[in-house]
Formats: C-alpha cells, structure tokens, sequence
C-alpha cells in the first residue's frame, strides 16, 4: 500500500512540506523589508536614527556619519545580523559599496538561518544586488543554516532573471542542496509557472534526476504541489512518468492519492504514448503523435472528395444525400475528438492548402486534360503550378528569420544585460535565452524566436519573417 502523503510534510523553509502553498517567509529575511522601505519616511530629521534603520531606510549620510564616528560595519546587531544584510536585502546598492569599502564581510554569515546578505538579497530578487555583492567576491554556492545556496532560492521564489544570471556565472544547473533538492526540483514544487521551470529545461537540467532522501524526480514535486503548468513542462521534456521513488510510488500514483483528475488524465496520456498500461489499439493511436499529424493533414483530403463524391452520386433523393453527409459530419466529429490536438491550428489550414490543391490537379488532369489546348492553356497551367510550388517549398521549409546562438553567447547575453540593469523578460527570452532585437519575437507554435516576426501563418506551416 502507497504511503500517506502527510509522511512528505517537513518543517517550513528549504525544507520540502506538502503544501507550498502555507509556507510563509522566514523572518530573518523580512524583517527589516518592506515595500515602504523604498520611500524614505516624511520625517526630515534622522539625526536621531541608529545605523540600522538609516541602512534600512537607505539614508546614506546618517550611515556614513556614524561609521565615521567609529562604529564597526562588521559588527552585528541584536539579531546577529550584519548592516551589510539589511543594505542587501533592502537594495541599497551605495551603502553596500560604502560598507565593503569600509571593511564589511561579504560573506559573512547572520541571522537566524545563518545566511550571507547574498542569500537575503536573491529570495528578496534584487538582480542588481545579487550582480554587486558578486562582482566583490559573494559565493553563491554556499549554503545557508537550511542548506539552501543561492540558485535553490531563486528557483524557490521564481526569480527567473537571477536564476539565470547564477547559471551564466557558472551554478551547476543540477546542483543538489544539503535537503537532496536540485533547483528544477524547488521550481516544480514552489513556483506555479512557467518560469524559471522553463528557463532551467532550455539549460538541459537532468529532468529525471531523483533528489537525495525520497528519490521523487521533478515530476513527483510537481503532482506533489499540484502544479498543473509545470507538469504540462515536463512531460512535453520528456519527463519519465514511469520513475518511482523510495517508496516505489510513480507520479501518477501520488496524482491518485490527491484525487487530481487533471493530473490523473495527463500523466496515463503520458503513459499511454510511451506504451505502458497496454492501451487499445485506438488508445495507441491516439498517443502516437506522427500519426496524429497525419490524420490532422489527411482529413481535408478525405472530406473534400467525399463532398464532390455525395454531390456526383446518381441519386435522386437529397434525404439520402443528406444523410451521406450527416456521415461525414459524424466522422470528422470521431476524428476531431480522437486525432486532433492543440497543433490542429496550425496542421488543419496546411492540409485544407494541400488537399484543394491535390483535388484541383486530379480534377484538370482526368477531366479537363483532353479538352483544352496545350500551348494557349496546359502549358501556361503548369508553369504557374512549378512556380507556385517552388514558392510554397519555400515559405514552409526555409528558415524565416531563426535567431540563434551558441551556449556560450547565451551566457555572455544573460551576464551582459545583467550587470546592465537589462536582464527584464520583455527583453530576454527565457526559452531560447537570447536578448530579443527590435520587432522579433518568440513564436509559439515554433518555439523559436524569430527576427522581424509578422506572424505565424498556418497556411504554409512556417511563420512569416526576417527572410
């Protein structure tokens, strides 16, 4: 028998729980933050302030005045926690620069999950932080008092810039914090969307890794968490729906225990198309995606010559044909809810394109061949047709405007916007990890991003573009 899944619940923190959803933010990385925090106080006096709350608040000259009165950056408060904490976590890029000048650690660990300021300021997602606190020599690999380092955290809290901007500095995109946890599997587990579960698939994580103590992959984090979005991720990677972890559960097994049917659907589809569960031989069909593909591309054929087929029968009556017709109509319904899928928008206009223009040789060839002159018509016919296909060859299969670029461009890219105050999604794409010129743009259907992007036409099966 499956184990419970309240056996998976842990204390809060980088610690997995059941449900992410409840965990709440740890105090010594908020206390002291807040939004007001940005907005200095109408209070003009701070003379009466202590060096703290100046760091906090971001006065500059109260911080300075103190420390040129004496007081040690290096010392810690109350809290155990260093000015160089409360500078990071509250963004003050000046009083970080000031601080380290004057001889603050920049690793030095405070507070009560003995953390760097470099921690604080990634869950916090203060990319610019982050980039200075490196460029004077911040670790990003160490670890905090609950095991986390500095990429787990980003993923945790769906900081998709700073995710990218550590593994561009050099993270092992499959680096297991001290809990056995690699950063797709936080992603999976914390962050319902796309990215940075995107980001990290498109740096070719390990998707089927298993984490240290249960062994679950990203994909058992996922049904854990209930995060439908990134389980749909995963299985288009090719995550393994079959792995099982230490208690030899399955994905789907835990879908089970939830009682998701969203996920129970999903993951035996996933199944299905891998061929376990011995499916029907219509089940096989349905999950092998060429032949989707095909039945997709092949319908506008079949329903085109059997409406000119039913209309040319020598048949008096129009109830039989009507009836003829209401067959049709009952087999597309059959196909569409079988065959079809969400690339039907873009195979099914390709296939009306391909299936008029097969019929319309069909027809000139057998029926009108004989009857018209070959000079005046048949020739200037043909003509048109070669041309007319060598340009269809080439709006489908010619490459429109691909924007491409190696692994380490990629890197170079995400450094360089980042330590620019660049790295903003609008700009950068998290799939294909490039900085997006003016008027391109990603294509959905092709996953690609193109340059000089109009659009993507379903009519040629390509997107319309740069070339």
């Amino acid at each position: 028998m499956a184990a419970p899944l309240e056996e998976y619940e842990k204390e809060a923190g980088c610690v997995p729980i059941l449900h992410p959803e409840e965990i709440k933010p740890q105090a010594h990385y908020t206390h002291g933050y807040s939004e007001s925090l940005g907005r200095k106080s109408h209070i003009d006096d701070y003379s009466t302030w202590d060096i703290v709350k100046a760091t906090q608040y971001g006065i500059y000259e109260r911080c300075r005045e103190l420390v040129e009165a004496g007081y040690d950056v290096r010392q810690p408060d109350k809290e155990n926690v260093t000015l160089l904490h409360w500078a990071a976590i509250n963004n003050r890029l000046d009083l970080v620069k000031y601080y380290i000048s004057k001889g603050a650690i920049v690793d030095q660990l405070g507070g009560d999950l003995n953390s760097t300021p470099l921690h604080w300021a990634t869950r916090q997602g203060h990319l610019s932080m982050v980039v200075q606190l490196m460029k004077y020599g911040a670790d990003p690999s160490l670890i905090d008092g609950e095991g986390c380092s500095c990429i787990h955290l980003a993923a945790q809290f769906g900081h998709t810039s700073i995710v990218a901007y550590l593994i561009a500095k050099g993270q092992d995109v499959d680096m297991m914090d001290q809990n056995g946890m690699t950063p797709l599997m936080w992603a999976a587990y914390r962050t319902h969307s796309v990215d940075p579960t995107r980001l990290l698939l498109t740096f070719n994580v390990s998707v089927n890794l298993g984490d240290k103590y249960h062994k679950n992959t990203a994909l058992h984090w996922a049904v854990l968490a209930g995060n439908t979005t990134v389980i749909s991720l995963l299985l288009e990677a090719g995550a393994n729906v079959d792995a099982q972890n230490i208690k030899g559960e399955s994905p789907l097994d835990l879908a089970k225990q939830r009682k998701n049917v969203w996920m129970i659907n999903h993951l035996q589809e996933a199944r299905q198309a891998k061929g376990y569960d011995n499916p029907s031989f219509l089940r096989k069909l349905r999950a092998d995606k060429e032949f989707r593909q095909k039945v997709m591309l092949g319908t506008p054929f079949l329903v085109i010559w059997l409406v000119g087929f039913i209309a040319d029968l020598d048949i008096d009556s129009w109830l039989i044909k009507g009836l003829m017709y209401g067959g049709v109509w009952a087999m597309v319904q059959f196909l569409s809810k079988s065959f079809f899928d969400h690339s039907m928008h873009s195979a099914l206009p390709l296939g009306i394109y391909l299936a008029t223009k097969f019929w319309m040789y069909v027809t000139w060839f057998f029926w009108f061949w004989n009857d018209l002159n070959f000079v005046f018509i048949h020739l200037p016919f043909l003509a048109n047709s070669v041309a007319l296909f060598y340009n269809f060859g080439k709006s489908w299969k010619s490459d429109p405007g691909i924007i491409k670029a190696t692994e380490e461009q990629k890197k170079k890219t995400i450094v360089e916007l980042a330590e620019t105050g660049s790295l903003d999604l609008s700009i950068f794409c998290s799939t294909c990890l490039i900085r997006k010129p003016v008027r391109s743009k990603h294509c959905g259907v092709c996953n690609r991003c193109i340059a000089k992007f109009d659009h993507h036409c379903p009519w040629v099966g390509n997107c319309v573009g740069k070339y």
